[in-house]
């Protein structure tokens, strides 16, 4: 690829810091402004690209990058409550929308916290199948609540590849229309017990 060239690139600054427009940067691209600190080796700069690839995102696109701690703080002027309501007005202190494309948030040395008065995770899919949320974890999953609740309007399902504990320490309620228990001995000649009576489902699934 040739190299890129502007002939009317501006620079203003001190040794503290530079405003540019229209540099052409060392990944052979042109910014439109950028904003860099001085005495930082280059690490520190913010910069709002204007070649690229629109395919790939580059074109149009704005970088940020810090050495140290990168700290947005809004809402100071924000009556979220307003005086003798107990109700929110929902006012959006910071807003993040991405009109297409993902959203990435990544700390591979550290945590990820979200802290609140409420969280709410909300998954819309196009076609009634593509609305998931994923946990995934490499050790433990622990959810610490005064109630849980799971609902499903098809299908609940709790699989382990070693023990599943149910404990109730005050009361177990377990209801079901059809309840079918299968231990590990319906794959021999015992047969399992229905709450229902019948041929168990799980006894036949053991086979």
């Amino acid at each position: 690829m040739a190299k890129k060239e502007n002939f009317h690139p501006y620079y203003i600054g001190t040794e503290h810091g530079r405003l540019s427009f229209g540099h052409v940067r060392d990944s052979n691209e042109i910014s439109a402004c950028m904003l860099q600190s001085g005495p930082d080796g280059g690490r520190h700069y913010i910069v709002m690209e204007e070649t690229g690839s629109a395919e790939e995102g580059t074109k149009g696109s704005t970088k940020s990058f810090c050495p140290g701690t990168f700290t947005v703080k809004s809402g100071k002027d924000i009556v979220n409550y307003p005086e003798g309501k107990d109700e929110p007005r929902n006012i959006p202190a910071i807003w993040y929308e991405a009109e297409n494309g993902d959203i990435i948030i990544k700390a591979p040395r550290g945590r990820i916290k979200l802290e609140a008065e409420s969280i709410e995770l909300t998954a819309k899919g196009f076609d009634g199948r593509t609305g998931n949320i994923l946990l995934d974890a490499d050790d433990k999953i622990a959810l610490n609540a005064q109630i849980v609740d799971v609902k499903s309007r098809v299908s609940t399902k709790i699989f382990s590849e070693s023990t599943v504990d149910m404990i109730g320490k005050g009361i177990m309620n377990i209801y079901g229309g059809l309840t079918d228990f299968a231990d590990r001995s319906t794959k021999g000649s015992k047969p399992s017990k229905t709450c229902g009576g019948g041929k168990s489902i799980n006894e036949e699934r053991n086979k």
